[in-house]
């Protein structure tokens, strides 16, 4: 019964993520005092009752590799991913191009994980990529810089441009809250919306979704490797997008 509620609830993530108004309609004027210790008191004897055995009765790489799968279906069911929900269009879009004298050039682009979510970023290439370049490809997503209207990616730039330099692609994207795009990242512990995973709702899924989408955009980029597809980053986003069911080479 359990896991029926779950994937009941799985593909409301989506739904607030297309109108978020009505999240911001619903949402209680304060958390009850009571209610929210309860919660955090219970978060934390499920981290301490997980970690006790966690990687129980793993003591190789061929006990890790059958067991792997399960354990991603299960921590994509908690972030609400599972099923993992459709991959449509992208509807990708670049909206100006920076030529720099130092040997690259930037792609403003943005794209849609899902239809009307959009996610910002920018694609550093070399100066002369041309479609079949087949270049190797990095995935960059940001940490928790606020950079205003420029996005949290424009806090990473210098590390793009090094990618580009050194004959990669690297596409850095944005994250909710602090990209060019208004969001709320930090509910739960900051503005106490503890309710979010009582509604099937966490913005970790939408970090890992978009970061699984902007995979899939770098596949269809004319100058990139399909096969050579790797995934760096820096500090809080990385955690749910390194979860991304999508394999990559690095």
């Amino acid at each position: 019964m359990q896991t029926t509620v779950l994937v009941t609830v799985c593909g409301f993530w989506l739904g607030l993520a297309l109108a978020p108004g009505a999240v911001a309609a619903e949402s209680p004027a304060a958390t009850h005092p009571s209610a929210q210790a309860i919660i955090e008191s219970f978060l934390s004897r499920e981290a301490i009752r997980l970690e006790s055995s966690f990687l129980e009765g793993i003591t190789n790489r061929a006990q890790w590799e059958a067991r792997r799968p399960e354990l991603r279906r299960q921590y994509l069911e908690i972030l609400g991913l599972w099923p993992l929900p459709e991959r449509t269009p992208l509807a990708a879009q670049v909206t100006g191009v920076l030529k720099r004298d130092e040997g690259f050039r930037v792609e403003k682009v943005h794209f849609q994980s899902r239809p009307r979510l959009y996610v910002t970023g920018n694609l550093y290439l070399p100066k002369d990529a041309a479609p079949g370049s087949r270049l190797p490809a990095v995935l960059y997503v940001c940490g928790h810089s606020g950079r205003g209207r420029d996005g949290n990616k424009a806090a990473f730039q210098h590390h793009g441009m090094w990618f580009a330099t050194h004959g990669f692609a690297c596409l850095i994207i944005d994250t909710l809250q602090l990209g060019e795009i208004a969001g709320i990242h930090h509910g739960t512990y900051r503005y106490d919306r503890w309710w979010w995973q009582a509604r099937g709702y966490t913005p970790a899924a939408v970090e890992c979704w978009n970061g699984i989408r902007a995979l899939d955009y770098l596949e269809s980029r004319p100058e990139v490797d399909p096969a050579r597809l790797a995934v760096t980053g820096i500090s809080g986003v990385g955690p749910p997008r390194s979860g991304s069911p999508r394999r990559t080479s690095g």
